[in-house]
């Protein structure tokens, strides 16, 4: 996917977003419309100090720059390999593409798109991408736990429902791929496509014999989205919303789940509606949780947009990339071919 592509993406997304933006704004609507006083949503919001916006912004960036450094891990699993700077471009447009994009990880496709680009290597890029992405789901359903079990007193049937229902889940997705890396391809397939499988288990195989890079990731995975989740608590705390911690761990990472579901504009209203929901377990009044998510998405899009204009200006400094990084040559010679 070369830059001009990737604008031309980029375009052809704006102008289909009439369903997904009229679904975030028919929920954020019926949420307002909820509330029994609309104006303690702004004073919620008001209460935070600039400065400490500010220095949630950056943080929120530095865990997306480990994030950059994580999603790295996975899809170098191939022989070519992704350089540091081509790396942060492609997850960092990613970020931005996420404006345009059903759910919270409409990006990683950009993403995964652009380092296909540039090192050829479309299983390993593919399966890294998938990979990362289910490390960071995972790591979300830890954190979830563990509030989940110092929180049991603020739960119903229905929370315990929802948690069985997530970790079900991910044991299908487990026990699925052990079933795939196990059993052979039915000859019925095309040649093609028997052998597109037989790289991707070539992967999924280099990943078993070296798990390092598995735990190693997951570490990183669950250290990024606890960061997440503190900067929501300290944001919280600014906004006069006194909870413990393990509520934080509990409600926010759920409101994270709740935004992948791909019917609105980047999560936004689905993040609000479900953050309303589960801090509500704490009692938490509307207001105050919608207008903590509306905070939290000026940090998105914050975020998104830095990432959009590093990705435009360091064009020039891609085109240089042979000289700070001299696999490059080899990289889209292999990918050209």
């Amino acid at each position: 996917m070369t830059r001009q592509n990737f604008v031309s993406f980029l375009k052809k997304l704006a102008k289909n977003q009439t369903f997904r933006v009229l679904v975030s704004v028919c929920i954020l609507t019926i949420l307002l419309v909820r509330l029994d006083n609309p104006h303690e949503l702004w004073n919620t919001m008001r209460e935070i100090p600039i400065l400490l916006w500010v220095l949630v912004v950056v943080a929120f960036i530095a865990g997306h720059i480990i994030g950059v450094l994580k999603w790295r891990l996975f899809i170098n699993l191939g022989t070519n390999k992704l350089p540091v700077f081509t790396a942060f471009r492609c997850y960092f447009a990613g970020l931005f593409s996420n404006f345009f994009l059903p759910s919270a990880v409409g990006g990683d496709v950009v993403r995964a798109g652009l380092a296909i680009h540039f090192n050829g290597e479309k299983e390993a890029v593919i399966i890294g991408s998938v990979l990362d992405r289910f490390l960071d789901t995972s790591s979300l359903g830890v954190i979830i736990l563990i509030g989940a079990l110092f929180s049991r007193t603020s739960l119903d049937r229905v929370d315990w429902s929802i948690l069985l229902i997530l970790f079900i889940s991910i044991v299908i997705v487990i026990v699925a791929t052990f079933v795939f890396l196990v059993l052979p391809i039915p000859g019925i397939f095309p040649k093609k496509t028997i052998g597109f499988i037989e790289r991707i288990k070539s992967v999924i195989k280099q990943l078993v014999r070296n798990p390092h890079r598995a735990i190693l990731g997951f570490l990183l995975a669950v250290f990024i989205q606890s960061s997440f989740v503190i900067l929501s608590a300290i944001l919280g705390n600014a906004c006069n919303i006194d909870l413990p911690l393990y509520a934080w761990f509990f409600a926010w990472p759920l409101a994270k789940l709740a935004a992948m579901i791909p019917i609105s504009l980047g999560g936004l209203g689905v993040r609000e509606m479900a953050l309303a929901a589960f801090l509500n377990r704490f009692g938490v009044p509307e207001e105050s949780s919608i207008g903590l998510g509306l905070l939290w998405e000026t940090i998105i899009i914050t975020g998104g947009a830095m990432g959009g204009i590093f990705y435009f200006l360091s064009r020039k400094s891609a085109s240089n990339s042979n000289t700070l990084f001299p696999e490059m040559e080899n990289i889209k010679g292999k990918a050209v071919n």
